[in-house]
This record gives C-alpha cells, sequence and structure tokens, in this order.
C-alpha cells in the first residue's frame, strides 16, 4: 500500500514524551517498517518545520515529498503529474492522509497549524478527485480540522468538499 499525504508539515517529529502525537505519525509508519519511502508522497511542506535534520531523514528513508517551494519554481501542473505518477508507481493500493493545513489559511482557517502560503482548493479539488478516480483508494482520511477557530465556516465547507471529490473519484473509478 501507498501514502499520499497532503501536509504542511512533515509530521515526522523525532521525540517529545507522547507517541501519539500530530506531529510523528510518518516517524512512527517508518520506524514500524510499514510502507516503504518510495510508496510515500508528501504534497505541500512549507515553513519551517521540517527543518534540514528532517529533510535528511525524508531523503535517508527514500519518502517522496513536493514542497510548495517545488510547487512555486515549476507550477503545479508539473507537481501533480510527478505526484500523480509516483503515487501510481507501484503499489495496487493508496491511502490518502489530507492534512487541512496543506491549504493556505484563507481556504482553511479552522486548523491548529494554519501555515501561510499554501494550496488553493482549486489546486486540491481536481488532484484529490484524480487520485481517488485513478487508483485503488483504501481509505481517506481528513486530520487537524478545527472549525471551533472558523466561525465563518470556510473551513467546513472546504473540508466537506474535499470528501466529496474524492467520493467522486471513486465513483468515477468504479463506474468506469
Amino acid at each position: 500500500m501507498g501514502i499520499v499525504h497532503f501536509d504542511a508539515h512533515y509530521d515526522a517529529g523525532a521525540g517529545g514524551t507522547h507517541l501519539l502525537s500530530h506531529g510523528q505519525p510518518v516517524r512512527r509508519l517508518f520506524n514500524e517498517k510499514l510502507v516503504p519511502g518510495k510508496n510515500f508522497i508528501q504534497i505541500g511542506l512549507r515553513g519551517y518545520w521540517p527543518g534540514k535534520e528532517g529533510f535528511e531523514w525524508m531523503q535517508e528513508n527514500g519518502l517522496r515529498y513536493h514542497t510548495m517551494a517545488e510547487i512555486e519554481l515549476k507550477g503545479w501542473d508539473h507537481v501533480m503529474k510527478r505526484a500523480m505518477n509516483e503515487a501510481l508507481d507501484g503499489p495496487e493500493y493508496i491511502f490518502i492522509s489530507f492534512d487541512v493545513d496543506v491549504l493556505d489559511p484563507a481556504y482553511m482557517p479552522g486548523t491548529g497549524t494554519p501555515e501561510p502560503g499554501g494550496l488553493t482548493t482549486r489546486e486540491v479539488f481536481p488532484i484529490v478527485r484524480r487520485l481517488c478516480a485513478e487508483k485503488n483508494v483504501v481509505g481517506f482520511e481528513l486530520v487537524e480540522m478545527n472549525p471551533l477557530v472558523d466561525p465563518g465556516y470556510t473551513s467546513a465547507q472546504n473540508a466537506d468538499r474535499i470528501l466529496r471529490e474524492c467520493l467522486t473519484g471513486i465513483a468515477m473509478r468504479n463506474r468506469a
């Protein structure tokens, strides 16, 4: 199984006293050898974390990742094509982990770790739909949503639409 992980942060923190932290699930996957690096794709990384050590860890473990800097330099279409090719390279099944902070806070203010300079809904909706249409999706999670910090309901509306795009993609695949 492969994993496509949309996130502003790499979520592979090395330490801390808690094993169950929203900053460590990726490291736990690799520590427990549940997915090979080649089959793990991250999209949307930006901000202060990971630093140099984090990127070195990712490279040592063979993770495939696409930063916002890459998206800005090469364009969303180029990165989306690369990510799709990577997702389709290998495993028959994928799990999609969608951390809502991958979106720019203008589209997703309802998260505990907003990070400026993120993806737009216009970029996210088609790739979620396409991944779900072109790959056997065995699971989809939408995480770190906090509607209590978004009185305008933008976050809830966009989260709902992301899930609907996934379901639309699955329906498209099943119809083919």
